[in-house]
């Protein structure tokens, strides 16, 4: 658990569940950074059999540099997708769930676990065959507030739920 949340604890309160981001959220830097690297690679070949030997040297080099501007992009993708999962607290305790994102500047949303009036999770297809989706937490005031890309969000839900329950006036 990171700072955040320990500076933000109540005496009382005490953590059920912390969900991660998934892993996911890397896979679109990956995929272009990983055809930057081909076409890099193959852009000598592509320019030979496209447009013959002779070009292959002036062309190959313009290829080239495109490759290496597109590595360049997906790499800025990947470092965008590590700080904005190492910066992301998704915390559930006994009395509230937190909700941190950011690095500079910071987002954060918090709700009573006594002001929330149900919960929900969604997975795509990929999301279930991956084990990624969104939980949905529905506020008293009718507000949903949609958390993203979380891993393993049926845990997530499950443990909410428990907490919702227990909480519950009897």
């Amino acid at each position: 658990m990171s700072s955040y949340v320990q500076k933000v604890l109540l005496p009382d309160e005490q953590v059920i569940y912390a969900a991660t981001l998934h892993w996911v959220i890397y896979l679109q830097g990956l995929l272009i950074t990983i055809a930057g690297g081909l076409l890099g690679y193959y852009s000598y070949a592509i320019i030979g059999t496209l447009f013959g030997p002779s070009h292959v040297q002036t062309m190959g080099h313009i290829l080239s540099g495109a490759a290496l501007v597109v590595v360049f992009g997906g790499v800025v993708l990947l470092l965008g997708a590590y700080l904005r999962q190492t910066s992301t607290e998704l915390v559930l305790t006994n009395r509230r769930i937190i909700a941190k994102y950011g690095v500079i500047s910071r987002a954060t949303f918090e709700i009573m676990v006594n002001r929330i009036t149900g919960a929900n999770f969604d997975q795509t297809i990929t999301g279930r065959c991956l084990g990624y989706g969104t939980i949905l937490v529905h506020g008293a005031g009718g507000e949903i507030s949609p958390i993203d890309m979380v891993a393993d969000p049926q845990m997530f839900h499950r443990a909410l739920v428990g907490v919702i329950e227990h909480n519950q006036p009897t």
